[in-house]
């Protein structure tokens, strides 16, 4: 039997139908990326509320092992962080550090950190410095980068030498020259110090500073652990350096050996563009704590439960949850 074959007529997309096509895919995109930014970053404030969840746990268990919290600095002008490693199951990193009394600062310490020269070259061995913490604890993932910050912060020192932090030691916002900020651990977290200024604020003291090792039981006896806050996020911001000690211009942030940072500069920072970017002679934002949390940042407090601070907070409420003896009791509620 003979077979009938036959062709149909197909029919193509026009070209005016492909666009509407095209069209409504890129508006239905643009409507499912901000949900999907949303998401995103949503889980990541709740793995920076984590990690600041895990420094208070660790702060309270190294109280737990040695009767006290670690001082915000010590002698050596090293900060509380480093002296937490071992709480937060980096005991191999805190084994790398040096302590050598021949070395005034911590930073100074060949061991520690490469010597400055102004140049990027950073010498070999050690094979990893003492202060070349990669810490996944301390760092949140809606900051930027870890390696697109230019420098980070080594101390912070206000007040008055011999009180406030060690006789000789550089006073201000001390910042790594190169090649050592390459080398330096960053953190997005850092202690609380309270106010900068004794003389204004007699008993604004925060729970970390220089030489003072705090028990949780002062807290709970003053101002209360649940109303003092001892950790908080620290974004850096942007610092016009001009090539002065090999640091070019870009984001200043937070290091691992720093330890505290000083509420008396202002209102947490809490907008990407205020961190990111400012006029050519940078911004305040590397001074003051804060977030890439669009009008928030995350703080954990004395009994370690992390609530988060908005950056419209009175200032004269940040600086007093920051002092734990100051006698104001503030009820963020």
């Amino acid at each position: 039997m003979p077979r009938v074959t036959g062709r149909g007529t197909h029919r193509g997309f026009t070209l005016i139908e492909l666009l509407v096509v095209i069209a409504i895919i890129a508006i239905l995109i643009g409507l499912l990326l901000p949900a999907v930014q949303k998401v995103r970053e949503a889980a990541a404030r709740m793995s920076c509320s984590n990690n600041l969840k895990q420094l208070g746990l660790a702060a309270h268990n190294y109280e737990n092992a040695n009767g006290n919290l670690p001082a915000g600095t010590d002698v050596q002008n090293l900060g509380e962080l480093v002296y937490m490693l071992p709480s937060l199951e980096q005991d191999n990193q805190f084994k790398l550090m040096s302590f050598s009394t021949t070395y005034a600062f911590y930073y100074q310490d060949p061991q520690n950190r490469p010597p400055s020269t102004g140049t990027d070259t950073i010498p070999r061995p050690p094979a990893i410095y003492g202060l070349e913490a990669k810490v996944k604890t301390l760092l949140c993932p809606s900051m930027p980068a870890p390696e697109t910050y230019t420098t980070v912060l080594l101390n912070v020192n206000y007040g008055t030498a011999g009180t406030d932090y060690p006789t000789g030691g550089p006073a201000g916002h001390l910042s790594s020259s190169a090649p050592g900020r390459l080398v330096v651990g960053r953190t997005n977290y850092l202690g609380m110090g309270g106010y900068y200024a004794p003389s204004q604020h007699p008993y604004g003291d925060g729970i970390f500073n220089y030489k003072k090792k705090v028990k949780m039981a002062a807290l709970t006896t003053a101002d209360g652990s649940s109303n003092t806050m001892m950790f908080g996020e620290f974004a850096g911001g942007f610092n016009a350096w001009g090539g002065s000690g090999g640091i070019p211009d870009g984001l200043t942030g937070g290091g691992v050996g720093c330890g505290f940072n000083y509420t008396g500069f202002g209102t947490p920072c809490s907008n990407p563009k205020d961190i990111n970017v400012g006029p050519p002679s940078g911004n305040a934002c590397w001074s003051r704590f804060g977030s890439l949390h669009t009008g928030v940042i995350n703080v954990c407090f004395g009994d370690g439960s992390v609530r988060g601070i908005t950056n419209t907070i009175d200032f004269s409420t940040w600086v007093y949850l920051s002092g734990y003896q100051d006698g104001v009791i503030v009820n963020l509620n």
